[in-house]
């Protein structure tokens, strides 16, 4: 029996993007499906663990040319279902769909806000104009589609009113167990070693950490207090800045590891005693569940996390780390030396979290959905 092929296309992502390489496609090509990974933003040609990624890059690029290359790429490739990562990527599925196959599948997986995500870049009429004109957008591309996979509850609700009459499911961004051995915290009374991990800019409170960082290391000049940053900078200026303003602090231990694979991530935090994640908050945080915060789980790191409505939604009464107001210095330091305090209950919190990972909110099980869901598109 010829394989189903499947074909994930993204504008936005890279191809190697934990949740379109790691789980969806591993999933797939695990689970008797052809997939392939169709991107614009790497010149790539290649196949790993399986599964085909072919891809583009040029910024100079026009929309329409973009979209066109993606028409050719589906064509080359002639997929049963497309799993479109962005509202843009819906247009060349479509395209693919009206004239060269009738019978594919299109489902939009939706994991970001849009158009919030674009319009809070800009201010005023230019603001309020793109909202209009992207989220007018977004019900047209949405409606294209036959199906929706949708990240979280709280982005459902949206879709529910624009796109009333599509299939949906829920399919999380839990953690791939199997790449997340679990490590308990190492802290000995000597060291203490806090981590950042992913994107790293301003907004996202890494200053605010690093001054955490130094306070703990002046008020217990005893221990060895180590920063380690896992993740790229959004910005070269805002990298520069950071590092000049680190460089007054003598003592605090600052290690810099750059952006990791998905599978190796659980070995870079295994030293980490505590992870953080402090980025202010704005309308896309307050109704985002991070990704970060089931990594750190799956890894056993207690964490402390900006307090956010979503985060609550899901994990209801947290006893694996603490939620805090990122501006509140005094009570995130506070909690950060309950740690140091008590290692019993950095060791609790750390079972706590990875047993919460194990005992459901994994991606083992996640993907089971996930194919059940492909199964009966193309049944």
């Amino acid at each position: 029996m010829t394989k189903k092929k499947i074909a994930i296309i993204t504008s936005g992502h890279p191809p190697f993007d934990e949740r379109i390489f790691w789980k969806f496609a591993s999933s797939f090509a695990n689970n008797g499906y052809n997939a392939t990974i169709l991107c614009s933003t790497k010149d790539i040609c290649s196949e790993e663990s399986g599964i085909t990624i072919n891809g583009f890059y040029n910024e100079s690029l026009t929309k329409r040319e973009k979209i066109n290359k993606f028409v050719s790429l589906l064509s080359d490739y002639s997929p049963d279902i497309i799993i479109c990562c962005e509202p843009l990527t819906i247009l060349p599925a479509y395209l693919h769909k009206k004239h060269l196959n009738r019978n594919c599948k299109i489902i939009s997986d939706i994991t970001e806000w849009y158009p919030e995500n674009v319009a809070l870049k800009f201010r005023g009429i230019k603001k309020i104009a793109s909202y209009i004109f992207l989220f007018i957008l977004n019900i047209i591309l949405t409606n294209l589609a036959d199906a929706l996979i949708i990240g979280e509850t709280s982005k459902k609700k949206r879709y529910d009113f624009i796109a009333p009459f599509k299939k949906k499911i829920i399919i999380g961004y839990y953690p791939v167990v199997k790449h997340f051995n679990y490590f308990p915290p190492s802290y000995d009374g000597k060291i203490f070693t806090l981590c950042y991990a992913g994107l790293v800019n301003f907004s996202r409170g890494i200053l605010t950490l690093v001054e955490i960082a130094d306070l703990l290391q002046q008020k217990h000049p005893e221990l060895e207090i180590r920063l380690k940053i896992v993740g790229r900078f959004e910005s070269h200026s805002e990298e520069l800045l950071f590092d000049e303003l680190v460089s007054k602090s003598h003592k605090l231990i600052i290690e810099k590891l750059g952006w990791k694979k998905y599978n190796e991530i659980s070995e870079v935090l295994k030293d980490a005693d505590l992870c953080f994640d402090l980025r202010e908050h704005n309308f896309i945080y307050n109704h985002s569940l991070p990704i970060k915060i089931f990594e750190y789980m799956a890894a056993g790191k207690p964490f402390i996390f900006s307090d956010v409505k979503p985060i609550r939604d899901e994990l209801g009464e947290i006893a694996f780390g603490y939620l805090v107001t990122p501006d509140n210095k005094d009570d995130i330091f506070r909690k950060v030396e309950s740690y140091l305090t008590s290692p019993a209950l950095l060791l609790e919190h750390s079972q706590n979290g990875r047993s919460i990972i194990k005992n459901g909110k994994s991606w083992e099980n996640e993907s089971q959905k996930l194919i059940l869901f492909l199964n009966d598109m193309v049944s």
